[in-house]
């Protein structure tokens, strides 16, 4: 069994066995339990492919797999979230005003000029990015390196899904309701809403999913492929500031993310 398939495992079985115990409505209880069988059955099917299926055939399947798990282990957790804490959103606001301040940063005009409209294309990438990851891995050469990279990527970005179960939070778009206005500006944001509204859950994650995930994926290209590793760098940076300009994380998501990435990959060690 592969690392990253050993981590996909473990985070489906507790979380489908937390969905029996956590205090759920009906309906999301069996939605958490389902979604996690069929984590668990993704999980199963690679084990199996690398048993019984041809080695070349299996590994490519085994390779490209946690890409659809990662996204089933994101929608578990979204199984949990109820409603935002209220004590645990003010501290978040306060927290997020006084950050801003002290960065002398105006959002606002941010925004609204090529800059917001940039960063809003960069927060778009935060989806393919994860595939487009292990692509550059495989055209480089670097296949056989396959599940080091969802080791790293996978250990990023599942502690931010696992806390949404303790930290239950609205991101700020939500909270400040800066989607129409946003909207009415820039075709990119109004597809970036789009999106999030149909394929998220919308609740806050703490530390940022993405974010975490991106620059995972940006530190272990720099690792095997440099030149690769400073394009996605670039894309990670830009998702990090869409993140807080664009309002769908605060900035302390966007700096617990950048951290708890850093973190695993050095105890990884690549």
């Amino acid at each position: 069994m592969r690392t990253a398939e050993l981590v996909n495992l473990l985070y489906f079985s507790l979380l489908t066995l937390l969905a029996l115990v956590w205090p759920l409505p009906s309906r999301a209880r069996v939605n958490a339990g389902l979604v996690g069988l069929l984590g668990l059955g993704l999980t199963g099917v690679a084990v199996g492919m690398g048993r019984w299926q041809e080695p070349n055939i299996a590994g490519i399947v085994r390779d490209w797999l946690p890409v659809p798990t990662m996204a089933v282990a994101y929608w578990q957790s979204g199984c949990f979230f109820q409603k935002a804490n209220a004590r645990l959103q003010g501290w978040f606001e306060v927290l997020e005003r006084k950050l801003l301040r002290l960065l002398r940063v105006d959002l606002t005009r941010w925004a609204q000029t090529w800059v917001g409209a940039g960063l809003e294309l960069a927060y778009a990438l935060c989806y393919p990015v994860v595939p487009l990851g292990l692509g550059a891995l495989y055209v480089a050469g670097f296949k056989d390196a396959s599940d080091k990279y969802w080791s790293v990527v996978l250990l990023s970005a599942y502690p931010c899904y696992l806390l949404l179960l303790f930290v239950q939070l609205l991101p700020p778009r939500l909270v400040e309701r800066t989607d129409e206005a946003g909207a009415r500006r820039r075709n990119v944001r109004t597809f970036n809403l789009w999106l999030v509204r149909r394929i998220t859950h919308e609740a806050n994650t703490f530390p940022s999913g993405h974010v975490a995930a991106s620059v995972a994926i940006a530190l272990v290209l720099l690792r095997f492929v440099p030149m690769a590793g400073i394009v996605f760098t670039l894309i990670a940076l830009g998702i990090a500031v869409g993140c807080v300009v664009g309002r769908y994380h605060y900035v302390i998501d966007v700096g617990a993310a950048l951290l708890l990435a850093g973190a695993v990959f050095g105890i990884v060690g690549l």
